[in-house]
């Protein structure tokens, strides 16, 4: 079913295909710039029409059942705009050698080192969790289904936005590093759209070490996870909202978009983006009333294909499922999620172990309390981002992946201070350390994946000793005939040879009901588990002998803290027909 344990073309052609669809991404991106916003023709903005529209249109496929076909004609568009506008070596070419102009040539350095060594990291194979059961497991499930199971039968997979329909064109054509890439290409052009907008000299040194010096980008860049990508459009459009002086019918229509488009690659970002739109309407209000007629349609065009598939994917209707087809404990202990064991807000700036240090912000947040003048244009970021923290306060989470959002917000609005001024023990004493920490950490991780990008061979040793389970579904995969479906109470969905039904906690009578009938349809022949003992199992009825149990296996994971534990595969036989009468 899956390709991402044993790939089937080499990992320098995976780096080309990648290559070439975000070359292909800027192309259509300009083709729209040049027809609606010419005043906005900027690479990023370029790249980030694009990727909006694309995955809309993807959307739009998935409720309507054809989306491998769309998929199929995307990708090799993407292709062939790709051949004929192959520029993308020179726009990052171009893109670093801007951010390196600043007359500092320690600054220079460490910005190409961190930038080269991110770039890498963002090419190797996949290596989390979260990536490898559904960032990749959903956008992988399509492209054999064209459909998704419900969130009773897979709950995690009901947390696919955006990110995971623009993932599967790199999936389909076997490249998995497309939108990790995608993401840290995205911080380039970011940047680079910046220094176009801003000549100062202070105020650049300043945003690019404010963004950069933070532990967390590395885990960020590191996978595919959508969280950059849309940060960097919810900060674009609040630059914008804040830097334009009068605006017109296209500009106020151009940042909906972004806000509309990041709310859709992750549930989370329709917090950040109401405050941001409340701002829009203000705006609108002021300088085109008109406008807002078109915001609305515009949000009714982003939405209403999301509502109408989330109807149909629900057991039974709530309020909550116009925004997501998730339950409301699962959402209550998603928004009590912490990256580490410290209590908020200590847990953004401090690891509470080694394994814990790429979960943190750091302490250049601090540097706000040696601005001496605050302009009013900074004002207003602070007064947006203090709002749209209190709202996450109550129903977000309190992560330092989420909360980076509010750094990059605060980063831009130091573009409207009258003077920058880095001289202070604070800077000197707390944040070199901490910028030379994740210079370090890039270099490491940059190090151990460029092996990987040059042969299979290379590519298979990474992914056993980094990437979650991968040893153990590797195992199960020379187990199992392939032609089996198997419940799988493993994360890592995507390296799996065969058709899986997920396992996850069973809550209540419906959501059993609904999983039984599921089973019925697929038929499952095995199932296997890190568990030897079932005897608790609500399917231990249908569970029957052990058929296989594999070797120890070392926890796998890009952060060598992390590693230690050991597990066991059990492979059991799974007694599809008994189950009118099994269930526990």
């Amino acid at each position: 079913m899956n390709f991402l344990i044993t790939p089937i073309i080499h990992p320098l052609i995976q780096i080309i295909i990648t290559f070439l669809l975000c070359s292909g991404l800027l192309k259509i991106g300009k083709i729209f710039n040049d027809k609606f916003f010419k005043n906005y023709n900027y690479h990023f903005f370029n790249l980030s029409i694009s990727s909006i529209l694309i995955s809309q249109i993807l959307f739009l496929s998935l409720t309507l059942g054809i989306f491998k076909h769309v998929v199929i004609i995307l990708s090799y568009l993407l292709i062939f705009l790709g051949i004929f506008n192959f520029n993308l070596f020179k726009e990052i070419k171009v893109s670093i050698q801007s951010l390196v102009n600043i007359k500092n040539i320690f600054f220079n350095y460490i910005t190409v080192i961190i930038f080269l060594s991110l770039i890498l990291i963002s090419l190797g194979p996949p290596s989390m969790s979260d990536a490898l059961d559904y960032h990749y497991g959903v956008p992988l499930y399509l492209l054999n289904h064209s459909f998704l199971p419900n969130q009773d039968i897979w709950l995690h997979g009901s947390l696919f936005g955006y990110g995971e329909l623009l993932s599967s064109i790199g999936l389909y054509l076997k490249t998995d590093n497309f939108f990790t890439f995608f993401q840290i290409l995205s911080l380039i052009l970011f940047f680079e759209f910046l220094i176009r907008k801003e000549k100062d000299q202070n105020r650049l040194f300043f945003v690019i070490f404010f963004i950069v010096s933070s532990p967390v980008i590395l885990f960020l860049v590191s996978g595919p996870k959508p969280l950059l990508f849309p940060q960097l459009l919810t900060t674009v459009a609040l630059y914008l909202l804040v830097k334009v002086k009068k605006f017109n019918h296209k500009n106020l229509l151009l940042i909906g978009i972004f806000i509309l488009g990041a709310a859709q690659f992750k549930l989370s970002f329709i917090l950040s983006g109401t405050i941001i739109g409340l701002l829009l309407i203000v705006k609108a209000f002021k300088f085109h009333k008109q406008t807002i007629l078109n915001l609305i349609l515009l949000t009714l065009l982003f939405f209403l294909p999301k509502i109408y598939y989330n109807f149909n994917q629900v057991s039974e209707f709530s309020l909550i499922s116009i925004f997501t087809t998730l339950p409301m404990d699962f959402l209550e202990n998603l928004s009590n999620f912490k990256d580490n064991n410290f209590i908020y807000p200590i847990n953004l700036f401090i690891p509470s172990s080694l394994g814990a240090m790429t979960t943190i912000l750091g302490f250049q947040v601090f540097l706000l309390f040696f601005i001496k003048k605050i302009s009013k244009e900074f004002r207003l970021i602070l007064i947006v981002t203090l709002l749209t923290i209190f709202i996450h306060l109550i129903f977000g989470q309190q992560t330092s992946r989420i909360y980076f959002e509010f750094l990059l917000w605060i980063s831009i609005g130091v573009y409207f201070l009258e003077k920058v001024n880095f001289k202070n023990k604070f800077f000197t004493y707390a944040l070199l350390p901490q910028l030379s920490f994740v210079v370090l950490i890039s270099i490491y991780f940059a190090v151990i994946t460029l092996p990987s990008l040059f042969n299979l061979e290379y590519r298979d040793k990474f992914m056993k000793k980094n990437s979650f389970e991968y040893s153990g579904i590797k195992w199960v995969n020379n187990q199992i005939p392939s032609d089996h479906r198997v419940i799988s109470e493993f994360r890592s969905h995507s390296l799996l040879a065969n058709e899986f039904i997920p396992y996850e906690n069973i809550e209540n009578l419906q959501e059993t009901k609904n999983y039984i009938e599921y089973l019925k349809l697929k038929n499952p022949r095995f199932m296997i588990t890190k568990n030897k003992d079932l005897s608790d199992h609500f399917l231990k009825g249908c569970i029957g002998k052990i058929y296989k149990i594999s070797q120890n296996f070392n926890k796998s994971t890009r952060n060598p803290f992390n590693r230690g534990n050991k597990y066991k595969v059990y492979i059991y036989h799974f007694n599809y027909d008994k189950l009118n009468y099994c269930t526990n």
